[in-house]
């Protein structure tokens, strides 16, 4: 076991757990919804990527259950960049993150040095955000394969096993995610095959991790290792 800083906090979850809306996003006072409305456009210049749609927030979470609500992704983006909101804002951004097996290991992504958030870090790859779509549907599975697709080029078909583990609040920013463990029968090399032909590149490294070499990467990698990854792992050596 090896493990995570005690500033990140992590809920057992069922293999099934369900996503529930319970109430509409809160309505700010005029004078905060100006200052994110002036952040917004501040960013967007910077980052003409930027896109305000919906993302959901954990109001509460239980084994079974993760209750929420769907908010703009703007205030969830404000937050994110500026901590000290928080009080205000009381957001926990909900995101998906998948511990990959392998037929030779567990695989690791490092995300990009430009990335917004967590630059350089390792993470279980795949990982993204909880945001709606046209019919409003509530599907985790359906979110995580979703970007498994897009960040490694890997389709449902070539996952034979995907199971809820955790709900991991990190520290600073209060995203939650909910931790998944995922098993393929492809190989390292045709994984990274996959990503080079039709992955996206969140991650500038991908690497495989032998069973045998975990306690080795751990030490290895350090803080840049998330505590995210950390207590997947964890979960994934106690299955």
């Amino acid at each position: 076991m090896i493990g995570a800083p005690t500033d990140w906090t992590s809920t057992r979850l069922d293999a099934k757990v369900r996503l529930v809306v319970d109430r509409t996003a809160p309505t700010l006072p005029a004078e905060i919804e100006a200052m994110i409305a002036a952040f917004w456009a501040e960013q967007c210049a910077l980052r003409p990527s930027l896109f305000n749609g919906r993302v959901f927030c954990a109001d509460r979470v239980t084994a079974s259950e993760i209750g929420g609500h769907w908010t703009e992704y703007r205030r969830t983006f404000a937050q994110l960049l500026q901590p000290s909101l928080f009080p205000l804002l009381s957001i926990r951004a909900l995101a998906v993150n998948g511990l990959v097996e392998c037929a030779d290991g567990l695989i690791l992504g490092r995300r990009q040095p430009g990335s917004i958030y967590l630059p350089g870090c390792w993470q279980a790859a795949p990982a993204g955000n909880v945001e709606a779509r046209e019919d409003d549907s509530l599907d985790l599975e359906d979110q995580l394969l979703a970007e498994l697709q897009e960040e490694l080029g890997l389709g449902r078909d070539d996952v034979d096993l995907l199971r809820a583990v955790a709900a991991i609040e990190h520290g600073v920013s209060h995203v939650i995610d909910v931790g998944f463990l995922l098993r393929t029968r492809l190989d390292f090399a045709q994984v990274r095959e996959r990503h080079a032909q039709s992955g996206n590149d969140e991650y500038d490294v991908l690497r495989l991790v032998p069973v045998a070499g975990i306690e080795q990467f751990v030490a290895e990698t350090g803080p840049a290792l998330l505590p995210s990854a950390r207590i997947l792992i964890d979960r994934w050596q106690a299955r």
